[in-house]
Parts: C-alpha cells; structure tokens; sequence
C-alpha cells in the first residue's frame, strides 16, 4: 500500500509543471566582453541560477538606449554614460556587473588612424575627421586620449557616425581620416592596414557595464534576489572562460563578434572579478564630462541609487 502511495505521489511531482525561470531580455552591442552573456546562455549557466536570458543585439547605443526608454528591455550591457542618460530620461536602472576595466595589460578601445591616411602622431589630428558615437563612452574615451597627450578635445573634427560597422567601413575607405573604435574591431582594422594611435591601457576606469531596469515599486527583495542570482551567474561563466580562453574565442566567433581578419591581432583580456562594480569616482569622472557637455541636466544621482547595493 505504501509503495502505491509513493508512485502516486512521484507520479504527481514529475508531471507538476517546472516553475518559470525568471525571464530577463537584455540588450546588447557588438563589443567582445558581451561575449559573456552568449556564453552564460549557451553553457545553461543563467538556467541553473533560474534565469531565462534572451540577448537581444543592437548595432548602437543610440538604438539601444531607446529600447530601454520604451521599455522593450530589463536591461542591457552597454556603459555608465548609458545608464546615467537613461536614468535622466525616465528609465531608471541599476547598474549590477562590471565585465571591462580598463588596464596596463588590456586594449579595449582606440583611436585608428585610416590606412589612406598619412597621420603619425596626435598633433597631426587637429582638422582631420575623426568617426565617433557623439555623447557616448567613444567620444569620452576620445577626449580622455586626447586630454592625456596634451591635446584639445576639439581639435579633430568629429564626426557622428552611430553605427559602429559603419564608422569601421568609413574608416578603412579613407572617408574618415580617424576613428575611435571598441576592440575586436580595433583589431580588425589593424589587420586591414589602419594604425592604433592611442589606446585606453592607462585610464584606469570602468568601461563596460550592465544594468537592470529598475523596478517601479524600487529595489525590492524579489528584484535583489534576482540580481544576486544573475551576478552569480555571470561570475561563474567569467570564471569558465578566464581559465579557457580557447573557448571564449570560440564562442566570440561563433556569436561574430570576432571577425576572422581580427583574430591573428585581438588579444581577449581576462574578465576578472565581475561582481565588482563602479566607485564613486568613476561616476565622477563620467558624470564631470556629460555636465562639460551639457548632458547631465538633473546632477550625478546617489551611488546607491544607481548602483545594486548587496544587502
């Protein structure tokens, strides 16, 4: 009789239906560290921590940020310039991981000079078209390049080309003279003859984020548990592609976020500690720049508004 009752009741739990895994839609861009969200998808690793992920690819943080404010998206992959404009336009959001931080040992963006172009030092860019992101992290990075060599901001003569596979193009037909570029792109245009003139191995900033929408009622323990279980996730695969980079290069190609031109040149850094997320001074540092240009309307909100505080 007993054993009746058992099947009975295993019979029961197996035919339950499993209960929905979390669903997060994020939004991402053709920079090679979103390489860890495919990779945490792919390998079951948001599933196992009770995450369904749907990674949705844009070609620009301008598109990307207007599916945000829509409200097409939990959240996305992108940088502190993102979340703080967004934040200033009615789409609230924490910032929850860092996947990029710039360092001596990595090479995330540059600035690559066309190979039509005869440019040979920064002080030859003064009048030279330069293709950037106007008013995102491209056009810090660039004015943070230029500031380091004792250059003026506005000495290029920038111009605003949104879509990144757009500017390379422009950049390797000589349309643009100079161009601000994340990696594995940077390297593509190497490998296609351009030369790097200035990089980003010694700013030491935070570069790229990710950031959930937050929730409506505020930062409640259903919206922290999910994030904790995300965080958890992603340092998990970040440790699994630290320790076999084989693989990372793998999936970079597999999701073409690495272009076989690129390969022979790019050189994927380590992710590192994931769960480390932005100081006070990186909000400074950014938050100075978009006032100098007149994006920062509403002031830099408190840290622990804008960034997920672990209870």
């Amino acid at each position: 009789m007993l054993n009746i009752v058992l099947s009975a009741l295993l019979a029961c739990v197996l035919a339950a239906p499993a209960l929905a895994a979390d669903v997060l839609k994020i939004g991402t861009l053709p920079a090679a560290d979103s390489v860890l969200l495919y990779a945490a998808r792919e390998d079951g690793v948001f599933a196992r921590h009770g995450l369904d992920v749907d990674i949705v690819p844009f070609q620009s943080a301008l598109e990307l940020g207007a599916a945000m404010r829509a409200g097409a998206l939990d959240g996305h992959f992108g940088d502190i310039i993102n979340v703080l404009m967004q934040n200033e336009t009615d789409a609230p959001q924490v910032i929850v991981a860092t996947t990029s931080h710039s360092a001596p040992e990595a090479r995330y963006f540059g600035l690559a000079v066309s190979p039509h172009s005869k440019i040979s030092s920064p002080d030859e860019l003064t009048g030279r078209t330069c293709a950037i992101g106007r008013a995102t992290i491209v056009e810090f990075i660039l004015d943070e390049l230029l500031a380091r060599t004792g250059g003026r901001a506005d000495a290029p003569e920038k111009q605003d080309i949104r879509q990144i596979p757009v500017r390379v193009q422009m950049l390797l037909a000589g349309r643009m003279d100079s161009a601000l570029l994340p990696e594995p792109l940077l390297s593509l245009v190497e490998a296609s003859g351009a030369r790097v003139l200035l990089d980003d191995q010694d700013l030491d900033i935070t570069l790229a984020v990710i950031a959930l929408r937050r929730p409506e009622n505020g930062v409640d323990n259903a919206f922290a548990d999910k994030v904790i279980r995300f965080r958890a996730a992603l340092a998990e695969e970040a440790g699994t592609l630290d320790a076999r980079p084989e693989k990372r290069t793998a999936l970079l190609k597999a999701f073409r976020l690495l272009p076989e031109k690129a390969e022979a040149n790019y050189r994927a850094p380590r992710f590192g500690d994931t769960s480390a997320l932005p100081t006070e001074s990186d909000l400074d540092r950014y938050a100075a720049w978009m006032e100098r240009k007149g994006l920062l309307k509403k002031g830099l909100p408190d840290r622990t508004d804008i960034v997920f505080q672990e209870r």
